[in-house]
């Protein structure tokens, strides 16, 4: 009978032990978060860049003891800029990978075929550069973004060409996937604001080479501004054809045309476009701009750009939502999320609305001997 309780006793020892270490286990698991964008392709540069930049943040929250005492661990896929392989990277993250929290696309395409999924798993997802529209005006009341939105951008484009360089005629050229027919009819409508009808819309198909047939339209029709919204591949061929088919008018571009390489592939066809872009350029003076500049570019090797920025922004957006929240359950850091208030990042001060959108700054600037350069 004794032995029989002191079995028992040993026993509930050992259970109650095992318990506690099981429990210790979890409680050292680190915070998973899911980050997709494009590793691979015509997009790639911009791809890997937010990943260094999602990195490059992960890395400094770890070497300070990390969030809540666990480690952040991010986790990449690649897409090749495909919305479907968004879908299913997506799928990965969620049931496989387990994490506890996504992130994407630079490339808004693919966020907007991962919304669905997003939301039905309920978690969390913040988008560090994807600027459509529509992204967070679907009503998925899980996503945020860090960077302003194509609203803001091409108003304050628009507002530029009309105010500051009074042009009169425009020809709009956009990519017709979902981004650049975002953009497009944004534009539109801001030039209908202003009583301006443009002399010409024409669109273009991702991988297009020869864009004569537009260029050679808008110089018929008289354009003196070209807006042109898309992603900075098919972008830097069009701005090289405005100069060697000597295309008169100012151009002006969507931030989707100037990341990436852009400038490598435009070389000094670059040089005088109009750009905008969110809170964040290497022109910028103040401390805390310079100093996060002088540390990426002795970590990695070359200066941070808008990609990088937006992604490291979104990872310490995400770290803050989790130790307002005290906790990882999603649950709680979404609602952590939703009340953040003038959050101090690179790209400048974050306040999300009631659509998840949190980035308001929009700078305009010019391309000066192939290197941007902030307007008044």
């Amino acid at each position: 009978m004794r032995i029989s309780k002191i079995t028992t006793a040993i026993f509930l020892i050992v259970f109650v032990l095992a318990l506690l270490m099981t429990g210790c286990g979890k409680s050292n698991e680190p915070i998973k978060v899911g980050m997709f964008g494009p590793l691979s392709g015509s997009m790639s540069v911009a791809g890997q860049h937010q990943k260094d930049g999602a990195q490059f943040a992960a890395d400094e929250i770890n070497a300070a003891g990390g969030i809540l005492g666990k480690q952040l661990q991010m986790i990449f896929d690649d897409t090749e800029g495909v919305p479907q392989n968004a879908v299913n990277v997506m799928n990965k993250f969620l049931y496989k990978d387990m994490v506890t929290a996504t992130m994407g696309s630079n490339n808004s395409p693919e966020v907007l075929a991962a919304l669905d999924l997003i939301k039905k798993a309920e978690t969390p997802h913040i988008v560090p550069s994807g600027v459509a529209f529509a992204i967070t005006h679907s009503g998925n009341p899980w996503v945020f973004r860090v960077t302003a939105t194509d609203e803001l951008f091409s108003k304050a484009l628009v507002d530029y060409a009309v105010k500051t360089l009074q042009l009169k005629k425009y020809a709009v050229i956009y990519d017709t996937n979902d981004y650049g027919q975002g953009g497009m009819k944004l534009v539109n409508d801001f030039l209908k604001g202003h009583g301006i009808t443009p002399v010409l819309v024409e669109g273009y198909n991702k991988g297009t080479k020869d864009f004569s047939p537009q260029l050679l339209k808008a110089k018929d029709a008289g354009a003196d501004g070209i807006i042109v919204w898309g992603n900075y591949t098919e972008g830097a061929q069009l701005v090289r054809q405005v100069k060697e088919l000597a295309i008169p008018g100012k151009v002006l571009v969507s931030t989707g045309v100037t990341i990436g390489n852009f400038y490598e592939l435009a070389a000094d066809a670059a040089n005088g476009i109009i750009g905008v872009s969110p809170g964040f350029h290497l022109d910028r003076k103040d401390a805390k701009a310079q100093d996060f500049i002088k540390n990426y570019e002795a970590k990695k090797g070359y200066k941070p750009d808008l990609n990088v920025v937006m992604a490291y922004d979104a990872v310490k957006v995400f770290a803050k939502a989790v130790q307002d929240a005290k906790s990882a359950d999603k649950k709680a850091i979404r609602e952590a999320l939703a009340k953040i208030k003038d959050f101090e990042v690179i790209s400048g001060k974050l306040t999300f609305n009631a659509n998840g959108d949190g980035g308001t700054a929009t700078l305009i600037y010019t391309v000066e001997n192939g290197k941007p350069k902030l307007l008044p």
